[in-house]
């Protein structure tokens, strides 16, 4: 694995695509599902917990000083303890790239891939993924930088060319069952957001600092990112269609045309999709390969990572139990994990300051 220094901005992308698209895509359907027509309200007062969320990863980033976030777990910890934390960072992030990747595939095989080896479809994709993480952060990060554009050109595509599909008054009214679905759609908006503590994983490759600023300008951005696709949901389907849909993001794109003659331009969203699912997987993959090999080069760490996730995207798993795991379980589950590791770096961070 080669170790290139990145900038900030390789950083903001990297979120925007990675946290973006689970966010974009994975949280949308679960959120409609817990918290019906009010999902959007939720959302939008989703922005404080962001914001308290975003302002504690910087406090944390400040406290480390350019140190890695690795070395500071093994000098203040013991060592086996470090090295269980270690363990189980691995696990969680090759669990995400997993879900990422069941996800993908699944979608892809219901509505483009149905006539290729599923074999060949996944085997693709993990060798992508595998090339990207061999030539490192530096190269996954600038496919990122190159990727990005025409993926926001192709989001404000669908979402202003629905306008004529979009009713507003869908959205409303509001609270019409109380505000229980209300709070319950926190569980996954900040389930997705919270990932943003990953910038932290990366430090050590950053060549300049990252600010509170253009940490604040991605928060909103990735809060646009979930309340774009799920109020245009609400509004091109009705609150009770969206619910029932497993990707209603992608099915937007089947209400779009280009005047009369220009339609089904549902094949612009693959490139999308792709994209984020290439990122996140890679990125993934990526820290996971990165925490393993911390205490010195181990050439079998990456083969053995992506071919354990090959071999777990290939496992039968039915479509609808799989999207039951994560509405009941993984989302709420990764919650409880990210606070877990909030504080244990709040922890460490507070150890190193008052060492320093």
């Amino acid at each position: 694995m080669n170790k290139k220094f990145i900038y900030s901005a390789h950083i903001y992308i990297l979120v925007i695509m990675s946290t973006g698209f689970m966010l974009h895509v994975f949280i949308v359907p679960s959120v409609l599902t817990s918290t019906h027509r009010d999902s959007w309200i939720t959302v939008v007062a989703s922005i404080l917990p962001f914001v308290i969320w975003t302002l504690l990863v910087f406090y944390i980033y400040k406290k480390l000083k350019n140190e890695d976030i690795l070395s500071l777990m093994f000098k203040v910890f013991y060592k086996p303890i470090a090295y269980v934390l270690s363990a189980i960072l691995v696990a969680y992030f090759l669990l995400a790239a997993f879900v990422t990747f069941r996800f993908t595939f699944i979608w892809a095989n219901i509505n483009y891939t149905q006539d290729i080896p599923d074999f060949i479809v996944v085997l693709l994709i993990v060798f992508i993924c595998f090339y990207a993480v061999y030539k490192g952060i530096h190269t996954i990060s600038t496919v990122a930088f190159l990727i990005l554009p025409p993926v926001v050109f192709f989001g404000f595509l669908v979402g202003v060319g629905n306008v004529k599909n979009k009713d507003y008054g869908l959205l409303f009214p509001v609270f019409e069952n109380g505000y229980h679905d209300f709070f319950h759609g926190f569980i996954y908006t900040c389930s997705g957001f919270f990932e943003l503590i990953f910038i932290l994983f990366l430090n050590s490759f950053l060549k300049d600092k990252v600010k509170i600023k253009w940490l604040i300008i991605v928060s909103f951005i990735l809060l646009m990112l979930i309340l774009g696709p799920l109020t245009g949901a609400i509004m091109e389907f009705g609150p009770v269609e969206a619910e029932k849909m497993r990707n209603p993001v992608y099915e937007q794109w089947k209400l779009l045309t280009l005047g009369q003659n220009i339609t089904r331009l549902d094949f612009l969203s693959i490139y999308q999709w792709l994209s984020g699912a290439f990122i996140r997987i890679s990125l993934n993959l990526f820290i996971a390969n990165y925490i393993i090999n911390y205490g010195g080069r181990k050439k079998w760490s990456l083969p053995v990572l992506s071919i354990s996730l090959l071999v777990a995207v290939m496992v039968p798993w039915n479509a609808s139990s799989f999207y039951n795991f994560l509405q009941y379980y993984y989302f709420p589950i990764n919650l409880c994990f990210l606070i877990c590791l909030m504080v244990i770096f709040l922890f460490i961070s507070k150890l190193k300051g008052d060492s320093a």
